[in-house]
């Protein structure tokens, strides 16, 4: 049977209770096809009340990650047939997870940069210079400076005129503020936001000249230094 924890009394409680159901899922403690506790059961065990369990099932059925069935309740489903993606932040400190992501950040973005370079208007390249110009003026990240850095990202996937591409680079940018935030703990020198800013600075130069490949080689040194300074290993990134 597997077990859930209560959770403290915050605004956050549907959140966190479907994080941790989806903790569950993702260990592989609960598989596709089981049921989920009933909002009754669960409610107890949260210790909360059965409209806040509601509301978490809800924001997973939202996710495709559970689905309703007549007389079985909440059914977990196979992640093949998930309609969204979902990247879990609760599950990034699991073995393998950051790796994973920022493997996928070089694939998208390495080539979205390349796709930038060659696609982008002069509203791009000024959406971008923004973004940088907000990261002068500190030493180190605060939360002016972590939206000022996905800002960044998110201009050059609009850049891509793909707005598929895009969309997924926005959500991506969106989740990994939280490891820029780590970074901050992790990296052992003062200069990490000059070193993100300057990093910005040769995408922006590359695209800005239309160099395809120059775009594809900078944004690749960018992801490859995020993940050194985050101490985490990523397979191919530094090779595409």
């Amino acid at each position: 049977m597997t077990e859930f924890r209560e959770v403290r009394r915050t605004s956050l409680l549907p959140d966190q209770i479907a994080a941790d159901i989806m903790s569950k899922i993702t260990e592989g403690q609960l598989v596709p096809g089981d049921t989920l506790p009933t909002e009754h059961a669960l409610a107890g065990t949260f210790g909360v009340s059965r409209n806040v369990v509601r509301e978490a099932i809800a924001r997973l059925r939202s996710d495709g990650v559970v689905e309703s069935r007549q007389g079985r309740g909440a059914v977990v489903k196979p992640i093949t047939e998930r309609e969204t993606f979902r990247v879990d932040i609760q599950a990034l400190g699991k073995s393998g997870n950051l790796a994973d992501l920022f493997e996928l950040r070089g694939l998208l973005e390495i080539e979205a940069a390349g796709l930038a370079a060659v696609r982008r208007t002069s509203l791009d390249l000024e959406d971008m210079g923004k973004a940088i110009a907000e990261l002068d003026g500190e030493l180190h990240f605060d939360e002016r400076r972590l939206e000022a850095d996905a800002a960044f990202h998110r201009a050059v996937g609009k850049a891509t005129g793909n707005a598929y591409l895009y969309g997924i680079i926005c959500y991506i940018s969106s989740r990994l503020k939280e490891t820029a935030r780590v970074t901050s703990d992790v990296y052992e020198k003062d200069d990490l936001l000059q070193v993100t800013r300057e990093e910005h600075r040769r995408v922006l130069r590359a695209i800005e000249a239309g160099d395809r490949t120059g775009a594809r080689t900078a944004m690749a040194a960018h992801i490859s230094g995020a993940s050194e300074r985050l101490k985490v290993p990523v397979r191919s990134v530094s090779r595409l």
